[in-house]
C-alpha cells in the first residue's frame, strides 16, 4: 500500500505500520510501499505497539504516523558511542 492510500483509508488516525519496500538517499528513509498493522486515536497507544512490534521482531522495520502527514519524511540519524559503557 501506498502511503496516499492509507491516509485516504485512515483520516486522521495514527498509524502503525511496517516498511515492505524501502530505500536510503543520503540520510532519508523512503518508503515504497507500506503494510498498515493496527490503527489508533492517540499517538502514544500508536509509540506503545511500534515498540512492542520491534521488541518481538528487532530486524523488521516498523514506524508510526499521523495521517495528516502529506508525506513520510523519515530521517535517519546515525549515533556514534557505546550505550551502558560503564567504567
Amino acid at each position: 500500500m501506498k502511503w496516499e492510500n492509507v491516509r485516504e483509508q485512515y483520516p486522521d488516525r495514527w498509524v502503525v505500520f511496517e516498511a515492505l519496500a524501502a530505500h536510503t538517499e543520503e540520510d532519508t528513509r523512503f518508503v515504497g510501499e507500506l503494510a498498515v498493522i493496527d490503527h489508533f486515536m492517540e499517538g502514544r497507544d500508536a509509540m506503545k505497539r511500534q515498540h512492542e512490534l520491534h521488541k518481538a521482531h528487532p530486524t523488521r522495520e516498523y514506524y508510526f504516523f499521523h495521517t495528516s502527514r502529506e508525506n513520510l519524511n523519515i530521517v535517519e540519524r546515525k549515533w556514534a558511542g557505546i550505550r551502558g559503557f560503564r567504567a
